[in-house]
């Protein structure tokens, strides 16, 4: 039996201690209401699953649809919740279906409510929503949990729309990437490479050819510190192609200052039990300077180095890495990243390119960080609006 978790608060004026089956009424995926004549092939439901993604896709396959919303949906095997308000399809028994018992309740009050209550774990596999019926919550009167609800649906309407503009930015880019790595700036002349067409000025080399591969540093667990010595950069120090400071390693020993990152280095993950982070990467910045890193990684240095980052980051080395890793191997050998092969176009061309790269890379950071803000804004909000720490006027 699961040893229910009471909130540990005192309880404002007005507000209520209720049992969240006190509230909430949940159905499993084959009461659903059924309409299907609708429906037909052109307008397409999205299909909700569980344990990997509340929304499988979109699918013309003859199951309920259900359109009694909105709702939230509850999954059995994460104890994750999701407020829905579009019809859809229920693909897995593991859902369960939650609606309000009354209309003293605002549904998606109580599921900002359900996502801010820690919900108790164990050794079980899989939880029941049966199981969390006792599960007790304290709820304001009914206008205030309707404004409530409202400012909270704001904010993640703000984060939504937020990661529309960075998706949007980074579909974008795949696509300046892709015109500026095989047609250049203003070129009218191409020839034929192993890279596909090229401007005629440009060349392809073999990176090889152009700079000098590091594989990183091996050390002893004796020789890592409690937060002295040197930082030895890894694959979890490197996101969204820069350096990240939330997860290190520090060593006390010697050094060659080879292994000691300098401006302009290409950081670059060339082993990994996971095949997905090999040719994970970020670039060297002056805040970046003078740390090691760790033996699965390496540092890539060239005079291009700005060029050759943004190449990194495209489908061009992608493909290679893909095609060289195979069905089995989980590292990118010197050997092979420097038999890698690139467009090398003259000097002040990369410039250019990097230049408009750069740009719209700065319109995806500002991005990030503003969905940075709003997500702790809302954890702040959820904090401060559902314990009633801070009171909304009706």
């Amino acid at each position: 039996m699961i040893k229910l978790l009471k909130e540990k608060q005192n309880i404002p004026t007005g507000w209520q201690e209720k049992k969240l089956g006190d509230v909430l009424d949940y159905e499993r995926p084959d009461n659903y209401i059924v309409k299907s004549t609708i429906y037909n092939s052109n307008n397409k439901i999205p299909v909700l699953t569980a344990n990997k993604s509340f929304v499988l896709g979109y699918t013309d396959e003859n199951f309920g649809i259900y359109e009694n919303i909105p709702a939230i949906i509850f999954d059995d095997f994460t104890t994750d919740s999701k407020f829905v308000n579009f019809p859809f399809k229920v693909k897995s028994s593991a859902i369960k279906i939650l609606k309000e018992k009354s209309k003293d309740t605002d549904l998606r009050f109580v599921f900002e409510k359900m996502k801010s209550v820690n919900f108790p774990t164990g050794s079980h596999k899989r939880f029941y929503i049966s199981q969390y019926q006792n599960l007790q919550i304290t709820l304001p009167p009914i206008k205030e949990q309707q404004k409530i609800a409202e400012i909270l649906r704001a904010t993640d309407e703000d984060i939504a729309k937020t990661q529309e503009v960075i998706e949007a930015t980074e579909k974008l880019k795949q696509g300046l990437m892709q015109q500026l790595f095989t047609r250049g700036i203003g070129h009218t002349k191409f020839k034929e490479t192993e890279l596909g067409k090229i401007p005629v000025e440009w060349e392809v080399v073999k990176l090889g050819d152009i700079g000098t591969n590091y594989i990183g540093l091996t050390y002893s667990p004796k020789n890592v510190t409690d937060g002295t010595g040197t930082l030895v950069l890894r694959s979890s120090n490197v996101q969204d192609g820069h350096i990240s400071y939330e997860d290190n390693v520090y060593v006390n020993s010697d050094i060659p200052e080879h292994l000691k990152t300098k401006k302009g280095d290409i950081l670059l993950c060339t082993r990994n039990g996971s095949r997905n982070l090999i040719g994970k990467c970020a670039f060297i910045d002056t805040n970046s300077v003078g740390h090691s890193f760790g033996a699965f990684m390496s540092v890539y240095r060239t005079k291009y180095s700005d060029f050759i980052f943004q190449v990194f980051i495209s489908d061009i080395f992608k493909n290679q890495i893909n095609k060289f890793l195979g069905a089995t191997i989980n590292q990118i050998t010197n050997s092979s990243l420097n038999s890698f092969i690139v467009p090398l176009p003259p000097t002040e061309e990369q410039k250019e390119i990097v230049k408009i790269l750069s740009t719209v890379d700065e319109k995806i950071s500002v991005n990030k960080k503003l969905k940075e803000k709003l997500t702790k804004l809302k954890k702040g909000l959820m904090f401060d609006l559902l314990s009633g720490k801070v009171r909304v006027k009706i």
